[in-house]
Protein backbone atom coordinates (compact mmCIF):
# COMPACT_ATOMS: atom_id res chain seq x y z
CA UNK A 1 0.00 0.00 0.00
CA UNK A 2 1.33 3.44 -0.92
CA UNK A 3 2.40 5.56 2.04
CA UNK A 4 0.74 8.98 2.22
CA UNK A 5 3.33 11.77 2.29
CA UNK A 6 3.15 14.98 4.31
CA UNK A 7 1.75 17.87 2.30
CA UNK A 8 3.36 21.23 3.11
CA UNK A 9 0.42 23.36 1.94
CA UNK A 10 -2.16 21.55 4.05
CA UNK A 11 0.20 21.39 7.01
CA UNK A 12 0.87 25.13 6.68
CA UNK A 13 -2.80 25.94 7.36
CA UNK A 14 -2.09 25.34 11.04
CA UNK A 15 -0.44 28.75 11.02
CA UNK A 16 -3.90 30.28 10.70
CA UNK A 17 -4.66 29.09 14.20
CA UNK A 18 -1.17 29.59 15.58
CA UNK A 19 -0.77 33.21 14.46
CA UNK A 20 -4.36 34.43 14.66
CA UNK A 21 -4.75 33.27 18.26
CA UNK A 22 -1.33 34.32 19.50
CA UNK A 23 -1.09 37.68 17.74
CA UNK A 24 -4.63 38.83 18.41
CA UNK A 25 -4.12 37.97 22.06
CA UNK A 26 -0.68 39.61 22.29
CA UNK A 27 -1.77 42.76 20.44
CA UNK A 28 -5.22 43.47 21.85
CA UNK A 29 -5.66 41.62 25.17
CA UNK A 30 -4.23 44.39 27.36
CA UNK A 31 -5.77 47.14 25.22
CA UNK A 32 -9.20 45.47 25.44
CA UNK A 33 -9.18 44.83 29.19
CA UNK A 34 -7.39 48.03 30.25
CA UNK A 35 -8.40 50.73 27.77
CA UNK A 36 -11.78 49.45 26.58
CA UNK A 37 -13.18 47.67 29.65
CA UNK A 38 -11.34 49.97 32.12
CA UNK A 39 -10.03 47.01 34.09
CA UNK A 40 -7.55 47.52 36.94
CA UNK A 41 -4.11 48.08 35.40
CA UNK A 42 -2.15 46.52 38.27
CA UNK A 43 -4.27 43.37 38.51
CA UNK A 44 -4.36 42.81 34.75
CA UNK A 45 -0.59 43.14 34.33
CA UNK A 46 -0.03 40.83 37.32
CA UNK A 47 -2.22 38.24 35.60
CA UNK A 48 -0.07 38.55 32.49
CA UNK A 49 3.01 37.87 34.62
CA UNK A 50 1.30 34.82 36.17
CA UNK A 51 0.34 33.62 32.70
CA UNK A 52 3.92 33.96 31.56
CA UNK A 53 5.22 31.82 34.43
CA UNK A 54 2.46 29.24 33.94
CA UNK A 55 3.19 28.99 30.22
CA UNK A 56 6.93 28.77 30.83
CA UNK A 57 6.61 25.91 33.32
CA UNK A 58 4.08 24.04 31.20
CA UNK A 59 6.14 24.16 28.00
CA UNK A 60 8.84 21.56 28.80
CA UNK A 61 6.31 19.35 30.61
CA UNK A 62 4.01 19.18 27.58
CA UNK A 63 7.05 18.76 25.34
CA UNK A 64 8.19 15.65 27.19
CA UNK A 65 4.60 14.35 27.34
CA UNK A 66 4.29 14.76 23.57
CA UNK A 67 7.59 12.98 22.88
CA UNK A 68 6.46 10.04 25.02
CA UNK A 69 2.90 9.77 23.69
CA UNK A 70 2.10 6.59 21.78
CA UNK A 71 -1.18 6.09 19.92
CA UNK A 72 -2.45 4.66 16.66
CA UNK A 73 -2.44 8.20 15.23
CA UNK A 74 1.05 9.07 16.43
CA UNK A 75 2.56 11.36 19.04
CA UNK A 76 1.39 14.82 17.93
CA UNK A 77 -1.80 14.47 15.88
CA UNK A 78 -4.15 13.40 18.73
CA UNK A 79 -3.49 16.62 20.64
CA UNK A 80 -4.22 18.79 17.61
CA UNK A 81 -7.38 16.90 16.69
CA UNK A 82 -8.75 16.74 20.24
CA UNK A 83 -8.01 20.23 21.56
CA UNK A 84 -8.41 22.58 18.58
CA UNK A 85 -12.16 23.11 19.10
CA UNK A 86 -11.98 23.73 22.91
CA UNK A 87 -9.18 26.22 22.19
CA UNK A 88 -11.42 28.14 19.78
CA UNK A 89 -14.28 28.26 22.28
CA UNK A 90 -12.07 29.64 25.07
CA UNK A 91 -10.58 32.24 22.71
CA UNK A 92 -14.05 33.48 21.73
CA UNK A 93 -15.15 33.74 25.38
CA UNK A 94 -12.06 35.81 26.18
CA UNK A 95 -13.50 38.71 24.17
CA UNK A 96 -16.97 38.40 25.71
CA UNK A 97 -16.66 38.69 29.52
CA UNK A 98 -19.46 36.85 31.32
CA UNK A 99 -18.93 38.57 34.70
CA UNK A 100 -19.48 41.94 36.37
CA UNK A 101 -16.77 44.59 36.18
CA UNK A 102 -15.68 43.90 39.77
CA UNK A 103 -14.78 40.31 38.81
CA UNK A 104 -13.03 41.25 35.57
CA UNK A 105 -9.49 40.55 36.79
CA UNK A 106 -10.47 37.05 38.03
CA UNK A 107 -12.23 36.28 34.74
CA UNK A 108 -9.15 37.47 32.89
CA UNK A 109 -6.96 35.14 34.97
CA UNK A 110 -9.14 32.06 34.43
CA UNK A 111 -9.54 32.59 30.69
CA UNK A 112 -5.87 33.38 30.18
CA UNK A 113 -4.78 30.18 31.96
CA UNK A 114 -7.27 28.06 30.01
CA UNK A 115 -6.37 29.67 26.71
CA UNK A 116 -2.65 29.36 27.35
CA UNK A 117 -2.85 25.66 28.29
CA UNK A 118 -4.93 24.66 25.26
CA UNK A 119 -2.97 26.85 22.86
CA UNK A 120 0.34 25.45 24.00
CA UNK A 121 -0.84 21.83 23.78
CA UNK A 122 -2.04 22.31 20.19
CA UNK A 123 0.72 24.55 18.83
CA UNK A 124 3.64 22.73 20.43
CA UNK A 125 2.55 19.48 18.82
CA UNK A 126 1.84 21.13 15.47
CA UNK A 127 5.25 22.81 15.32
CA UNK A 128 7.01 19.64 16.52
CA UNK A 129 5.89 17.89 13.32
CA UNK A 130 7.98 20.24 11.16
CA UNK A 131 11.52 18.85 11.76
CA UNK A 132 10.24 15.28 11.59
CA UNK A 133 8.26 15.57 8.36
CA UNK A 134 10.63 17.82 6.38
CA UNK A 135 14.28 16.81 6.47
CA UNK A 136 16.30 18.54 3.72
CA UNK A 137 16.99 22.25 3.20
CA UNK A 138 14.84 22.16 0.05
CA UNK A 139 11.93 20.50 1.85
CA UNK A 140 12.20 22.82 4.81
CA UNK A 141 12.41 26.03 2.85
CA UNK A 142 9.52 24.93 0.63
CA UNK A 143 7.37 23.97 3.60
CA UNK A 144 8.40 27.07 5.50
CA UNK A 145 7.58 29.26 2.51
CA UNK A 146 4.00 27.95 2.42
CA UNK A 147 3.79 28.01 6.18
CA UNK A 148 4.92 31.60 6.51
CA UNK A 149 2.88 32.87 3.56
CA UNK A 150 -0.21 31.54 5.32
CA UNK A 151 1.22 32.71 8.64
CA UNK A 152 1.56 36.27 7.38
CA UNK A 153 -2.01 36.22 6.10
CA UNK A 154 -2.96 35.02 9.58
CA UNK A 155 -1.00 37.89 11.10
CA UNK A 156 -2.99 40.31 8.97
CA UNK A 157 -6.21 38.70 10.15
CA UNK A 158 -5.12 38.59 13.79
CA UNK A 159 -3.41 41.98 14.03
CA UNK A 160 -4.52 44.30 11.22
CA UNK A 161 -8.17 43.25 10.83
CA UNK A 162 -9.39 43.44 14.48
CA UNK A 163 -9.52 47.28 14.68
CA UNK A 164 -11.86 47.30 11.69
CA UNK A 165 -13.96 44.44 13.04
CA UNK A 166 -14.37 45.67 16.62
CA UNK A 167 -14.71 49.24 15.35
CA UNK A 168 -17.81 48.30 13.31
CA UNK A 169 -19.29 45.16 14.90
CA UNK A 170 -17.83 44.94 18.40
CA UNK A 171 -15.31 42.80 20.24
CA UNK A 172 -17.59 39.75 20.60
CA UNK A 173 -18.03 39.44 16.85
CA UNK A 174 -14.29 39.81 16.42
CA UNK A 175 -13.61 37.01 18.91
CA UNK A 176 -16.08 34.57 17.33
CA UNK A 177 -14.85 35.27 13.80
CA UNK A 178 -11.15 34.87 14.62
CA UNK A 179 -11.85 31.77 16.72
CA UNK A 180 -13.69 30.12 13.82
CA UNK A 181 -10.92 30.79 11.30
CA UNK A 182 -8.14 29.72 13.65
CA UNK A 183 -9.84 26.48 14.69
CA UNK A 184 -10.59 25.57 11.08
CA UNK A 185 -6.92 26.13 10.21
CA UNK A 186 -5.73 23.65 12.83
CA UNK A 187 -8.25 21.01 11.76
CA UNK A 188 -7.39 21.36 8.07
CA UNK A 189 -3.67 21.09 8.84
CA UNK A 190 -4.25 17.47 9.86
CA UNK A 191 -4.71 16.59 6.17
CA UNK A 192 -1.02 17.28 5.61
CA UNK A 193 0.35 15.99 8.91
CA UNK A 194 2.03 12.57 8.73
CA UNK A 195 4.14 11.11 11.52
CA UNK A 196 7.15 8.94 10.76
CA UNK A 197 6.50 5.29 11.80
CA UNK A 198 10.14 4.59 12.67
CA UNK A 199 10.07 7.42 15.21
CA UNK A 200 6.71 6.71 16.82
CA UNK A 201 7.63 3.01 17.13
CA UNK A 202 10.68 3.73 19.29
CA UNK A 203 10.12 2.55 22.91
CA UNK A 204 9.18 5.25 25.39
CA UNK A 205 12.10 6.45 27.50
CA UNK A 206 11.75 6.83 31.28
CA UNK A 207 10.51 10.25 32.38
CA UNK A 208 13.36 12.43 33.64
CA UNK A 209 12.59 15.74 35.34
CA UNK A 210 16.15 16.86 34.73
CA UNK A 211 16.07 16.17 30.99
CA UNK A 212 15.10 19.75 29.96
CA UNK A 213 18.01 21.18 31.94
CA UNK A 214 20.42 18.58 30.56
CA UNK A 215 19.29 19.34 27.02
CA UNK A 216 19.60 23.08 27.60
CA UNK A 217 23.17 22.63 28.80
CA UNK A 218 24.40 20.06 26.30
CA UNK A 219 22.69 20.63 22.91
CA UNK A 220 25.17 22.36 20.61
CA UNK A 221 24.07 25.83 19.54
CA UNK A 222 20.77 25.60 21.42
CA UNK A 223 21.46 28.33 23.97
CA UNK A 224 22.66 30.74 21.29
CA UNK A 225 19.52 30.02 19.27
CA UNK A 226 17.32 30.50 22.35
CA UNK A 227 18.91 33.85 23.20
CA UNK A 228 18.51 35.15 19.66
CA UNK A 229 14.95 33.90 19.29
CA UNK A 230 14.02 35.33 22.69
CA UNK A 231 15.30 38.81 21.85
CA UNK A 232 13.68 38.94 18.41
CA UNK A 233 10.38 37.46 19.58
CA UNK A 234 10.28 39.90 22.51
CA UNK A 235 10.65 42.70 19.97
CA UNK A 236 7.97 41.26 17.69
CA UNK A 237 5.64 40.89 20.67
CA UNK A 238 6.31 44.33 22.11
CA UNK A 239 5.75 46.32 18.90
CA UNK A 240 2.18 45.16 18.08
CA UNK A 241 1.18 45.25 21.77
CA UNK A 242 2.21 48.91 22.03
CA UNK A 243 1.09 50.08 18.57
CA UNK A 244 -2.63 50.48 19.49
CA UNK A 245 -1.54 52.80 22.33
CA UNK A 246 1.08 54.47 20.10
CA UNK A 247 -1.47 55.11 17.35
CA UNK A 248 -4.04 56.57 19.73
CA UNK A 249 -1.91 58.60 22.16
CA UNK A 250 1.14 59.54 20.00
CA UNK A 251 -0.06 59.77 16.39
CA UNK A 252 -3.75 60.40 17.26
CA UNK A 253 -5.07 58.24 14.41
CA UNK A 254 -8.32 56.26 14.41
CA UNK A 255 -8.75 52.50 14.20
CA UNK A 256 -9.01 52.50 10.39
CA UNK A 257 -5.55 54.00 9.95
CA UNK A 258 -4.19 51.71 12.66
CA UNK A 259 -5.37 48.73 10.59
CA UNK A 260 -3.64 50.22 7.55
CA UNK A 261 -0.36 50.66 9.46
CA UNK A 262 -0.47 47.09 10.76
CA UNK A 263 -1.56 45.68 7.41
CA UNK A 264 1.36 47.36 5.64
CA UNK A 265 3.81 45.26 7.68
CA UNK A 266 2.20 42.02 6.64
CA UNK A 267 1.59 42.97 3.00
CA UNK A 268 5.31 43.68 2.61
CA UNK A 269 6.17 40.48 4.50
CA UNK A 270 3.88 38.41 2.30
CA UNK A 271 5.42 39.92 -0.84
CA UNK A 272 8.96 39.07 0.29
CA UNK A 273 8.50 35.49 1.52
CA UNK A 274 9.33 33.93 -1.86
CA UNK A 275 12.43 36.12 -2.46
CA UNK A 276 13.65 35.24 1.03
CA UNK A 277 13.18 31.53 0.28
CA UNK A 278 15.38 31.73 -2.80
CA UNK A 279 17.97 33.85 -0.98
CA UNK A 280 18.17 31.34 1.88
CA UNK A 281 18.71 28.43 -0.54
CA UNK A 282 21.54 30.29 -2.27
CA UNK A 283 23.33 31.83 0.70
CA UNK A 284 22.33 29.60 3.64
CA UNK A 285 20.27 30.10 6.76
CA UNK A 286 23.06 31.49 8.93
CA UNK A 287 23.84 34.48 6.74
CA UNK A 288 20.17 35.11 6.02
CA UNK A 289 19.18 35.38 9.70
CA UNK A 290 21.68 38.20 10.22
CA UNK A 291 20.20 40.13 7.31
CA UNK A 292 16.65 39.56 8.61
CA UNK A 293 17.51 40.89 12.08
CA UNK A 294 19.30 43.85 10.50
CA UNK A 295 16.19 44.78 8.50
CA UNK A 296 14.08 44.66 11.67
CA UNK A 297 16.56 46.93 13.47
CA UNK A 298 16.42 49.52 10.69
CA UNK A 299 12.62 49.29 10.69
CA UNK A 300 12.10 50.20 14.34
CA UNK A 301 14.22 53.36 14.17
CA UNK A 302 11.58 55.70 12.65
CA UNK A 303 9.18 55.01 15.52
CA UNK A 304 11.56 56.81 17.87
CA UNK A 305 10.96 60.21 16.26
CA UNK A 306 8.02 59.77 13.85
CA UNK A 307 5.63 62.72 13.76
CA UNK A 308 3.65 61.60 10.72
CA UNK A 309 2.53 58.44 8.96
CA UNK A 310 5.24 58.89 6.31
CA UNK A 311 7.98 57.89 8.76
CA UNK A 312 5.78 55.18 10.25
CA UNK A 313 5.22 53.55 6.86
CA UNK A 314 8.94 53.76 6.09
CA UNK A 315 9.53 51.76 9.27
CA UNK A 316 6.78 49.23 8.59
CA UNK A 317 8.24 48.43 5.15
CA UNK A 318 11.58 47.44 6.67
CA UNK A 319 9.88 45.59 9.53
CA UNK A 320 7.83 43.65 6.98
CA UNK A 321 10.95 42.62 5.05
CA UNK A 322 12.74 41.55 8.23
CA UNK A 323 9.66 39.78 9.56
CA UNK A 324 9.36 37.62 6.43
CA UNK A 325 13.00 36.62 6.69
CA UNK A 326 12.86 35.83 10.39
CA UNK A 327 9.66 33.81 10.13
CA UNK A 328 11.15 31.84 7.25
CA UNK A 329 14.25 31.02 9.29
CA UNK A 330 13.29 30.57 12.95
CA UNK A 331 12.09 26.97 12.68
CA UNK A 332 14.74 26.08 10.10
CA UNK A 333 17.49 27.05 12.56
CA UNK A 334 15.85 25.12 15.40
CA UNK A 335 15.43 22.10 13.11
CA UNK A 336 19.19 22.22 12.49
CA UNK A 337 19.82 22.13 16.24
CA UNK A 338 17.41 19.18 16.57
CA UNK A 339 19.08 17.31 13.69
CA UNK A 340 22.50 17.68 15.31
CA UNK A 341 21.16 16.45 18.65
CA UNK A 342 19.51 13.45 16.94
CA UNK A 343 22.75 12.57 15.19
CA UNK A 344 24.62 12.67 18.50
CA UNK A 345 22.04 10.93 20.74
CA UNK A 346 20.01 8.79 18.27
CA UNK A 347 16.81 10.35 19.70
CA UNK A 348 14.25 12.67 18.11
CA UNK A 349 13.19 15.11 20.84
CA UNK A 350 11.29 17.79 18.91
CA UNK A 351 8.66 18.21 21.61
CA UNK A 352 11.23 18.86 24.31
CA UNK A 353 13.18 21.31 22.15
CA UNK A 354 10.04 23.27 21.31
CA UNK A 355 8.94 23.06 24.94
CA UNK A 356 12.16 24.61 26.21
CA UNK A 357 12.00 27.21 23.45
CA UNK A 358 8.47 28.07 24.54
CA UNK A 359 9.57 28.22 28.18
CA UNK A 360 12.17 30.85 27.33
CA UNK A 361 9.90 32.84 25.03
CA UNK A 362 7.16 33.11 27.62
CA UNK A 363 9.52 34.83 30.00
CA UNK A 364 9.44 37.64 27.49
CA UNK A 365 5.72 38.12 28.07
CA UNK A 366 6.44 39.00 31.71
CA UNK A 367 9.04 41.53 30.57
CA UNK A 368 6.63 42.95 28.02
CA UNK A 369 3.86 43.30 30.62
CA UNK A 370 6.27 44.88 33.12
CA UNK A 371 7.52 47.45 30.59
CA UNK A 372 4.00 48.41 29.59
CA UNK A 373 2.91 48.65 33.22
CA UNK A 374 5.81 50.97 34.07
CA UNK A 375 4.92 53.32 31.23
CA UNK A 376 1.18 53.28 31.93
CA UNK A 377 1.63 53.70 35.68
CA UNK A 378 4.36 56.32 35.90
CA UNK A 379 3.77 58.45 32.79
CA UNK A 380 0.41 59.87 33.79
CA UNK A 381 -1.58 57.72 31.35
CA UNK A 382 -5.35 57.89 31.69
CA UNK A 383 -7.59 55.93 29.33
CA UNK A 384 -9.85 58.27 27.34
CA UNK A 385 -11.62 58.11 23.95
CA UNK A 386 -9.86 61.20 22.52
CA UNK A 387 -6.26 60.02 23.02
CA UNK A 388 -5.25 63.00 25.14
CA UNK A 389 -2.12 62.39 27.23
CA UNK A 390 0.80 64.33 28.77
CA UNK A 391 4.16 64.42 26.89
CA UNK A 392 5.68 61.76 29.14
CA UNK A 393 3.17 59.23 27.82
CA UNK A 394 4.32 59.88 24.26
CA UNK A 395 7.97 59.49 25.27
CA UNK A 396 7.18 56.24 27.04
CA UNK A 397 5.40 54.70 24.06
CA UNK A 398 8.17 55.83 21.67
CA UNK A 399 10.69 54.13 23.94
CA UNK A 400 8.67 50.92 24.03
CA UNK A 401 8.18 50.68 20.26
CA UNK A 402 11.51 52.13 19.11
CA UNK A 403 14.42 52.42 21.54
CA UNK A 404 14.04 49.16 23.44
CA UNK A 405 13.42 47.03 20.30
CA UNK A 406 16.52 48.54 18.66
CA UNK A 407 18.69 47.55 21.62
CA UNK A 408 17.21 44.03 21.70
CA UNK A 409 17.78 43.48 17.99
CA UNK A 410 21.37 44.68 18.09
CA UNK A 411 22.05 42.15 20.86
CA UNK A 412 20.34 39.39 18.86
CA UNK A 413 22.43 40.16 15.77
CA UNK A 414 25.65 39.96 17.75
CA UNK A 415 24.71 36.63 19.39
CA UNK A 416 23.67 34.85 16.18
CA UNK A 417 26.93 35.81 14.46
CA UNK A 418 28.59 32.90 16.30
CA UNK A 419 25.91 30.27 15.55
CA UNK A 420 27.98 27.21 14.57
CA UNK A 421 25.40 24.43 14.08
CA UNK A 422 25.62 22.64 10.68
CA UNK A 423 23.01 23.80 8.19
CA UNK A 424 20.20 21.52 7.00
CA UNK A 425 21.55 18.91 4.56
CA UNK A 426 20.90 19.02 0.85
CA UNK A 427 18.76 16.22 -0.52
CA UNK A 428 21.78 14.25 -1.75
CA UNK A 429 23.44 14.51 1.68
CA UNK A 430 20.34 13.18 3.37
CA UNK A 431 20.19 10.24 0.98
CA UNK A 432 23.75 9.34 1.87
CA UNK A 433 22.96 9.68 5.57
CA UNK A 434 19.91 7.41 5.38
CA UNK A 435 21.85 4.88 3.29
Amino acid sequence: MRTRLPHPHWYALGNLGSNIFSQAFATFALFFYIDHLRGPIGAITVVMAIQSVWHAVLNPILGQLSDRTRSTRGRRVPYIAGLAVPLGVVFALFWHPLVEHSELALYFLVLVVLFDTLYLAVVLNWTSLFPEMFRTIAERTRAQSSRQAIGIVALMIGVAAPPLIYGHWGWTTMGVLLASIGTLGFLLSLRGSIETPRITSVPVRPWQLSEPWQLFRSAAGFRRYLATNFLVQLTLGLIPAVLPFYAKYVLHIHHGLLSLVLASIFVVALATVVPWTGWIRRHGSHRAIRWAIGCLAVGVMPFIWAQSLTWVFAGTIMIGIGLAGFLSLADVLLAEVIDLDAAQTQMRREGLFYGINGFVLRLGVSIQALLLYLVLHFSGYQANPRGIAPPLVSIGFRTLVGVIPLVLLCCAWWIIRHFDVPQSPAARDLSEELA
